[in-house]
């Protein structure tokens, strides 16, 4: 018999949740399908990773009228009328179910893709992201799963979440792209530096937020990671931009401070690196960086604020995160959640065979 396979759903809104299944993957020893929107022309990675299955993107080509209304169920997040490629994207994913059987499939994330996954009669593992998620979607993608994943350990839970939901979760150490030992950094800088880093998620950070945050902070040098200069902007003289660099690790390590997003692989990433730092909320849905900020805060793992800080907020704010243990991170990277993961889903997986085949030998 072959063996039991394991879709994995990525959704398509920046670089965090592929980065995320990658890491899963890596760990994976049973064979494994990727379905995404826009991402499938990038270069994946995993060592039992069969393909990479295109779908229609439900973001693209929408009918305008219909969108009006997206939001008519309160049990769907996005489910505008009258837009043919989502009527090709669902038809394109089940198609892909039907052909494939897979024994199970990870969503990362999507209610609907977790809803058509149900209704295809597949199991699904859901994984789990800060925010209020108590809306009737999540709620009912929520029940519809095996079980969920939650990309980090239970002491970051939220204090909104409901007990059921916290029970049918399975809490994972922390894990992200560099999840070797961080080393001693040969880079140095003359001066104190806050390193300040965002991802490519979409940021509402501008020259100009920069630009006041160095002046109000003059006796430190400012090295933006992530954006390019810009042109003809005079900048102060602490505040210096390195554009995109793949490998943000020496930048953080070598620093003082790190300010970043509140964002699951910025803060995964920075907290891994054992940096101090700061964690701005960007707006996202459900409030998702506004509530990790909090717990970040809450539980003194970086110094969390729900908007970029004024000019007069900046020294406090350094301050008190010159005073974070790092060490506390070490708590978080007790194992490799990555592991953990791909554990959960091959003994979910096996689970779903033997099932599946103890089934067939049952007429009702």
């Amino acid at each position: 018999m072959n063996q039991p396979s394991i879709g994995f759903y990525v959704h398509y809104h920046g670089m965090g949740h592929k980065h995320r299944a990658e890491c899963i993957l890596q760990h994976l020893t049973l064979p494994a399908t990727v379905v995404t929107s826009n991402l499938d022309r990038l270069s994946w990675n995993g060592p039992t990773l069969k393909g990479v299955v295109p779908i229609a993107c439900d973001n693209d080509d929408l009918n305008e009228v219909g969108l009006d209304r997206a939001g008519d169920s309160p049990g769907l997040h996005f489910a505008p009328l009258w837009s043919t490629n989502i009527t090709e994207r669902v038809a394109q994913y089940t198609a892909w179910l039907n052909t494939a059987q897979p024994d199970l499939v990870m969503i990362d994330v999507s209610a609907e893709i977790a809803m058509l996954t149900r209704l295809a009669s597949i199991p699904s593992v859901v994984m789990r992201q800060h925010g209020d998620r108590n809306d009737d979607a999540h709620q009912i993608a929520y029940h519809a799963a095996h079980s969920l994943l939650a990309p980090f350990p239970e002491r970051m839970e939220d204090d909104i979440t409901p007990d059921w939901v916290r029970d049918k979760t399975v809490y994972l150490d922390g894990f992200c792209r560099h999840s070797e030992p961080t080393c001693e950094t040969s880079m140095s800088f003359e001066s104190p530096t806050i390193a300040v880093m965002f991802g490519r998620g979409g940021t509402d950070l501008t020259v100009e937020h920069l630009c006041e945050a160095a002046r109000s902070i003059p006796d430190h040098q400012w090295i933006v990671i992530g954006k390019d200069a810009p042109a003809a902007h005079p900048l102060p003289t602490n505040l210096q931009f390195v554009g995109w660099i793949q490998d943000p690790v020496t930048y953080l390590t070598a620093a003082d401070l790190v300010v970043t997003a509140a964002g699951h692989n910025s803060v995964m990433e920075v907290g891994h690196s054992g940096c101090r730092f700061i964690a701005v909320a960007q707006d996202r849905p459900f409030d998702e960086q506004t509530r990790k900020a909090r717990i970040l805060d809450r539980e003194g793992l970086a110094v969390g604020v729900e908007s970029w800080p004024s000019a007069e907020q900046w020294p406090t704010l350094v301050a008190r995160a010159k005073h974070l243990d790092p060490t506390q991170w070490q708590s978080v990277f007790q194992n490799d959640g990555a592991v953990q993961a791909a554990n959960h889903l091959t003994e979910v997986a096996l689970w779903s065979r033997d099932q599946r085949v103890s089934g067939e030998r049952i007429s009702l």
